[in-house]
């Protein structure tokens, strides 16, 4: 299937879906569509989101006015919250999920990276996006510091493979590495 021709709100409708029961706050909804952009890049609809460098990593105003819309089609309920940031996103029983037809890597990304952030802390996923994305923290508002998030990816890690997932520690060892020496830095945590 080519994902140029979908819709990209039928991308972030199977976003919202893969959380759930799960409380999935708008934040983790922008982040994980960030994610799915860049993995995806040159793949996605012609429309798809494009992300700013914003106050906490990368940012597209779109994302929240489609999710308004499936909101409005009954397709999503949104929960509001006493601050924007607390909004919570939920799929709903009567939508169109049957008919969206995305590729089977592009579900198992998904569902995958809605699993890697919805236990994660607002600053816990910002740390992790300023990580693998230096290039969003230019405008940041927050205070990033490279080897917690270092540390938290590795606990993260090791959680994962607690919890029966595929990745060993050499495994989690490796893109560790890899992050740091791709920024040109050594680390002792994984040296």
């Amino acid at each position: 299937m080519n994902l140029k021709m979908m819709n990209r709100s039928d991308i972030l409708l199977a976003i919202i879906a893969a959380a759930g029961e799960r409380n999935f706050s708008r934040v983790y909804v922008q982040k994980v569509v960030f994610l799915v952009s860049e993995e995806y890049k040159g793949k996605l609809p012609e429309d798809f989101y494009e992300f700013d460098k914003h106050h906490y990593g990368p940012f597209s105003s779109e994302v929240y006015r489609d999710a308004e819309m499936l909101n409005d089609l009954g397709c999503i309920s949104i929960k509001y919250g006493a601050d924007r940031r607390d909004d919570l996103y939920m799929i709903e029983q009567d939508c169109y999920l049957d008919d969206i037809q995305l590729p089977a890597d592009l579900k198992r990304y998904i569902a995958d990276t809605v699993d890697w952030v919805i236990d994660m802390s607002f600053a816990e996923l910002v740390r992790a996006i300023y990580l693998l994305f230096p290039e969003y923290r230019e405008n940041s508002r927050f205070h990033y510091e490279e080897e917690q998030a270092l540390a938290e990816s590795f606990v993260r890690g090791m959680r994962q493979l607690r919890d029966g997932k595929t990745y060993s520690t050499a495994e989690v060892l490796a893109e560790l590495r890899k992050g740091t020496a791709s920024h040109g830095e050594e680390n002792s945590l994984v040296s």
